[in-house]
């Protein structure tokens, strides 16, 4: 049996449209909010509303890259994050993500000394359940691939065209071909079916304003529309993978 999970970055006030079409299609996913990052940031109170369907993760106090900082802003911003999220929701917060993906050695031993039971990276095309739960990597990240229009018609290129150069041998070694590569959409579905076929954990994640800023809502919908409701699925949080 396949395990499924999403996880969504950053805390966007966009947010809250992936949590609609996650309730349309039951899917279940984790939120990793930062303090004072994102100027539109969720408020408090639908923070709180998340929460009571949704896993919320910590993902620093203001996204800055940890392998930047010195030991003591490390554990300011690691700590931090968790703190300020418990308070608000009265329950602890087990799941940490590291901003941008970046760690270090001392960053992970900071967040396992944090009192987090897990955290999330966004290294690429993995399925297999992780050794180091400090160390969770995803499978496939909602980003632009070529073949999109764009308003006005045409085809969407730029930061695609940069995804293929630098994805696409990694692509291609998880099983994808290379005209599965042509949008997103067609990427995600072939990925979900190779990984129903070799089984382990899929695991898809994104930011909304990203999704947003690609006009990606309707791929992504129609990709979550093909992953729902599968019997030989099970639909998890980050925080149940550990």
């Amino acid at each position: 049996m396949l395990t499924v999970t999403t996880s969504w970055d950053d805390g966007d006030v966009l947010d809250e449209r992936l949590v609609a079409l996650l309730d349309k299609y039951g899917i279940k996913g984790t939120f990793y909010i930062s303090k004072d990052y994102r100027k539109n940031r969720l408020s408090d109170d639908v923070i709180r509303s998340i929460a009571a369907r949704y896993e919320i993760g910590a993902h620093t106090l203001s996204h800055r890259l940890l392998p930047t900082l010195t030991s003591e802003e490390k554990r300011q911003e690691i700590e931090g994050g968790k703190s300020w999220l418990e308070a608000m929701l009265g329950v602890e917060v087990p799941m940490f993500c590291y901003p941008a993906g970046q760690y270090d050695d001392e960053s992970v031993q900071l967040v396992r000394e944090a009192g987090y039971k897990g955290a999330r990276t966004v290294n690429l095309f993995s399925l297999t359940t992780p050794e180091n739960p400090f160390l969770v990597d995803t499978t496939f990240q909602v980003y632009p691939l070529p073949l999109r229009l764009v308003p006005g018609g045409g085809i969407y290129l730029g930061k695609a065209l940069s995804t293929l150069r630098e994805r696409g041998s990694a692509m291609q070694s998880y099983g994808l071909s290379p005209w599965s590569m042509r949008s997103f959409e067609a990427a995600a579905k072939a990925a979900f079916d190779i990984a129903r076929k070799k089984g382990g954990i899929f695991h898809l994640w994104g930011h909304s304003w990203e999704i947003d800023q690609y006009g990606l809502w309707e791929s992504l919908e129609h990709v979550l529309y093909y992953m729902s409701n599968r019997a030989d699925c099970r639909y998890i949080t980050n925080g149940e993978i550990i």
